[in-house]
């Protein structure tokens, strides 16, 4: 039997999560930041293009399987590493080197590097990743300070009609999904759903991440430790993804946070099974400064996990190389204590990032750490149709109507 190369179902909803924050940029006008995310736009365009084959995508964002690791360079140590680097010219075109394992001069550098690890004769790897982009004009603050904006537009029905008839990034949205906007004595909510609509425009993005969110159950709640009071929550109904705004926000609602914590319930159904993960918490600890931000996130700990049905009871076509775990319970056990505690005495999963502005320009650097099993399972699927690819049509089309917002 062979083994899949997917990525943990956490790391598709957190980063679902991350990501659905990107309507962000529809509020003002920004040159600065156009220039940087066309940067970056293009940047993920060539790194996609130049690619030799999924297995450097995946390698690069941090997920391999011993099955692949053949197809990965080999440090002086013999461990499987993938690096990348990037080079910009007048234009914004890049021209990007992959396995180029000591550069001179670059204006984006990544390193990944996979060290086989045994935790109580379990295979493992260390994942450490470090990636350098010398990208001008956007940094966390400039997030916070939209997010506080956003939320008083959202608070004002006549503001946010205007917003929404005038930002070409809440049009596009809107004409893909489903979208809607109401409000309780608590919350103002912001829905989007995907649909038929989306469906027939971008296939690809509705059977992956359409499928991926009907498979699953959010409800996850944001907040500044603090500010107690500056809280967003995010939950989906099936393939519609709500973003929940306090009523009558206070003026410096997440303008300036210290200390964002992000707790989870998770409820995940596939194969015949139901996996259901409470109060999962992540810490994310920031410091914003004149003309440098810095952001340290870990997992912090799990309330209880429950899996219950019957593995199996439908098997789905495309499931004869998947690797099936012996037993269920060990293996989430195991996940969570990589994610959460660590085996190898640097701590779980965490990230560490740095914005800094210098004259000569802004250095951008971020590096994690996180351990992984070798062989892994993933309650999404094993077949074509998961593939991060399939998302590229929609989000490629979305980034270009948030760079029309900000020019």
């Amino acid at each position: 039997m062979k083994f899949s190369k997917k990525k943990s179902n956490l790391s598709f909803l957190f980063v679902l999560l991350l990501i659905t924050f990107g309507f962000h940029h529809c509020l003002h006008k920004n040159l600065e930041q156009y220039q940087f995310w066309t940067g970056y736009d293009h940047l993920q365009k060539s790194i996609k293009a130049t690619a030799k084959n999924d297995v450097y995508l995946a390698a690069l964002a941090g997920s391999l399987s011993d099955e692949n690791e053949s197809q990965l360079f080999k440090n002086a140590d013999g461990f499987p590493i993938v690096t990348l680097t990037g080079r910009k010219d007048q234009n914004q075109n890049w021209t990007m080197r992959w396995n180029e394992l000591d550069p001179k001069q670059y204006d984006y550098y990544a390193n990944v590097t996979y060290t086989p690890k045994s935790w109580e004769e379990k295979e493992i790897y260390a994942v450490e990743r470090k990636i350098i982009h010398k990208l001008y004009g956007y940094q966390p603050k400039d997030f916070f300070q939209w997010l506080n904006e956003f939320a008083l537009v959202v608070n004002d029905h006549n503001a946010y009609q205007n917003l929404k008839s005038s930002s070409k990034n809440l049009q596009f949205l809107c004409s893909v999904m489903a979208c809607h906007i109401t409000e309780t004595a608590e919350w103002h909510t912001l829905e989007f759903t995907i649909n038929e609509t989306t469906k027939a425009k971008f296939p690809g993005f509705y059977q992956r991440s359409g499928s991926r969110l009907e498979k699953s159950k959010l409800n996850i709640t944001i907040w500044d430790k603090t500010n107690p009071t500056h809280r967003l929550k995010i939950t989906n109904q099936g393939k519609t993804l709500i973003f929940h705004f306090p009523v009558n926000p206070s003026k410096d609602y997440f303008y300036s946070p210290k200390e964002i914590h992000f707790l989870g319930d998770i409820e995940i159904r596939s194969f015949g099974i139901t996996v259901k993960i409470d109060n999962l918490e992540y810490r994310l600890k920031t410091i914003l400064e004149k003309d440098t931000d810095t952001l340290h996130g870990n997992f912090i700990r799990i309330g209880k996990k429950e899996i219950n049905g019957n593995f199996f009871y439908v098997i789905p076509q495309g499931l004869v190389n998947f690797f099936i775990p012996g037993n269920m319970d060990e293996y989430f056990d195991e996940f969570f204590t990589l994610l959460i505690q660590g085996t190898q005495g640097k701590g779980g999963s965490q990230i560490h990032a740095k914005f800094q502005r210098t004259k000569q320009g802004q250095v951008n650097t971020i590096t994690t750490y996180n351990e992984i099993k070798r062989k892994k399972f993933s309650l999404f699927g094993n077949d074509d149709s998961q593939k991060a690819s399939n998302d590229f049509d929609f989000f490629a089309a979305w980034e270009e109507a948030m760079l029309g917002d900000l020019k």
